[in-house]
């Protein structure tokens, strides 16, 4: 079973050539511990996003990085985006690398199961960007993971780099030299992108690879003591549809079922319209969104996942939700009455 599914993975690599989603990181519903600091200063990497940025600077203490990892969840396998907080460094791409490498704390390991898929012997010999590519030189104890987990290994380390703004690709490096073929047979002369999907999946209705899209989707699990998480699910899906309509009906659809996900938007909620002008997406669903379950928690969890989401797709900056048209607070008090950015702390292992 594992070896055709690393089969489709190859064969989805191989048809996905061309797809480019470029993500972000902007701002977060924080904890109330975070917005009660004083004299706070945000450090991030990327000038072009420091307008937004500058929003949640009063919210977070000073002299902080706030870095995305991807860890392992150990029950599904999903690799899920976690934002850990380091003291200021110049380096910020080796920063976040060597956090990758060494992996949640054990505390956290324990708490929600997270680990590192990158071998803990890996060592970073060496990172340059320039013109959007880093070139990631490793050490050869690298090349020590289990081939068939090749897929998270890799992912695991080109999209921790890619949240970067001046990153758009990646490439691998070991002891200097890039690899004909890694362990478990991905290719190692070219460069990596977010063209390669992250947790890939492909719908059954797909019978033509040359016409289709991805979408990357956000969806809900639970690690821990009752611990709400995000996890992105890139899908393959057929067609060459509207992307808006064709993300937001697809995240209406929900996970796969039978795995640990699940989507808090109500099933039988429609997609009415979206527009999208200067940047915002206004998207306008019907009335049976007012079915969610959850209370606060299910509130949030929708807004998460419906940023999270559209904020993935290139153009859209922030997110306004109306439903039936009109702006709406919900029966918890989360307000659908301004637009929304993308949250700056996915995930946060603060």
């Amino acid at each position: 079973m594992k070896a055709r599914r690393n089969l489709l993975y190859l064969l989805l690599l191989i048809c996905l050539a061309g797809f480019f989603l470029v993500g972000g990181c902007l701002q977060e519903f924080l904890p109330r511990e975070l917005r009660q600091k004083e004299e706070p200063e945000l450090i991030i990497p990327g000038e072009e996003r420091q307008e937004q940025f500058n929003k949640e600077r009063e919210k977070l203490p000073e002299g902080v990085l706030y870095l995305q990892v991807y860890f392992l969840e150990g029950r599904g396998d999903y690799l899920l985006p976690v934002t850990i907080a380091l003291p200021w460094t110049e380096g910020v791409a080796r920063a976040a690398l060597e956090k990758l490498i060494e992996g949640p704390t054990p505390a956290q390991e324990m708490r929600f199961g997270l680990s590192s898929p990158v071998p803990p012997t890996t060592e970073v010999l060496g990172i340059t960007i320039r013109d959007g590519l880093a070139k990631l030189d490793l050490s050869g104890s690298f090349l020590s993971y289990d081939p068939g987990e090749e897929r998270s290994v890799l992912n695991s380390i080109v999209f921790t780099l890619l949240q970067f703004p001046t990153v758009k690709d990646v490439q691998l490096l070991v002891e200097g030299i890039a690899p004909e073929v890694f362990p478990g047979g991905t290719p190692g002369k070219g460069a990596f992108s977010r063209e390669r999907g992250i947790n890939p999946e492909v719908t059954e209705d797909i019978s033509n690879f040359e016409d289709i899209q991805l979408v990357t989707l956000y969806f809900c699990t639970v690690l821990g003591d009752n611990h709400i998480f995000y996890v992105p699910v890139s899908r393959v899906v057929a067609g060459n549809e509207d992307i808006f309509k064709v993300t937001i009906e697809e995240l209406l659809k929900g996970p796969r079922p039978g795995g640990f996900l699940f989507n808090e938007l109500p099933a039988g909620t429609k997609l009415l319209n979206f527009t999208l002008k200067e940047g915002t997406l206004l998207v306008n669903f019907s009335r049976e969104l007012l079915n969610y379950k959850g209370g606060l928690s299910g509130e949030k969890n929708i807004l998460s996942q419906v940023v999270l989401t559209l904020t993935e797709i290139p153009g859209v900056e922030q997110v306004q939700l109306l439903i039936e048209g009109k702006n709406t607070i919900l029966n918890y008090g989360t307000s659908f009455q301004e637009p929304l950015l993308r949250p700056l702390l996915i995930n946060p292992l603060l």
